[in-house]
């Protein structure tokens, strides 16, 4: 018998928003509960995940000393599905283990960066459809510009952008395969910039499907000048 939340034979699915980041590199503190266009990206993060149909429930993973302000965060969606919130580690990697430890039970889980506010529905649901078919699946987009390799201060030859990619999230695998891979990467201290690269580091192959140029991730100051340029654009009051 399934849960009224389950679709049959799809699978329960739950979200783990990595959000315990500290920014350095902005600068700014906890990137999660910096304010773009009037909400934290901890909230937007939230709020788009709670807007799915197909989610059945959500953990957010903060700073440990965040705990709070992320509680009251989650309080003011008011989501009717159930969010948990726990504490980070010391790297991203460590933070969506614990996250991956927090969800009860789901077939299906997406990793999503709260660093990346403008992530559609349409991106989440095709990221979702692809790991139900194919175990593992995250967008990308190929390179817009020339790639060159780099040798000290020096560019070498043009690399083939057909066959490089540039990865965003959310990210999604079937649960039991990410969490297999965290266990093992963490035993023989194996550590990777994604989640997709952990499971490939366990021997799952992770599809590809199209994202969007859009879902830019704050790290930098020009990002958030881009980032907040997109969102007052596509939040403007309509015309009367």
């Amino acid at each position: 018998m399934t849960t009224p939340a389950q679709r049959p034979g799809e699978g329960r699915v739950g979200v783990v928003v990595a959000a315990a980041g500290f920014g350095a590199r902005l600068g700014r503190g906890s990137k999660a509960l910096l304010e773009l266009n009037g909400r934290t990206l901890l909230r937007r993060a939230l709020e788009r995940c709670c807007q799915l149909a197909e989610v059945d429930e959500l953990v957010l993973v903060v700073p440990p000393a965040q705990l709070e302000l992320a509680r009251r965060e989650s309080e003011r969606v008011g989501c009717s599905k159930p969010v948990t919130v726990v504490p980070g580690g010391q790297t991203r990697q460590q933070s969506v283990k614990l996250g991956l430890e927090a969800l009860s039970v789901c077939e299906w889980v997406l990793v999503h960066d709260a660093a990346r506010p403008l992530a559609s529905a349409e991106l989440f649901r095709r990221v979702l459809n692809a790991t139900r078919a194919s175990g593992a699946a995250v967008p990308g987009l190929t390179p817009r510009d020339a790639v060159k390799r780099l040798v000290g201060d020096h560019a070498a030859e043009t690399l083939d952008r057909s066959q490089l990619l540039v990865v965003q999230t959310p990210q999604g695998f079937a649960r039991a395969t990410l969490q297999r891979a965290h266990a093992q990467t963490a035993a023989s201290g194996f550590s990777a910039d994604d989640d997709a690269e952990l499971v490939r580091a366990v021997g799952q192959e992770v599809a590809v499907v199209l994202g969007e140029v859009a879902n830019v991730k704050l790290t930098t100051e020009e990002d958030l000048a881009v980032l907040e340029a997109l969102l007052a654009a596509r939040e403007a009051p309509a015309p009367r």
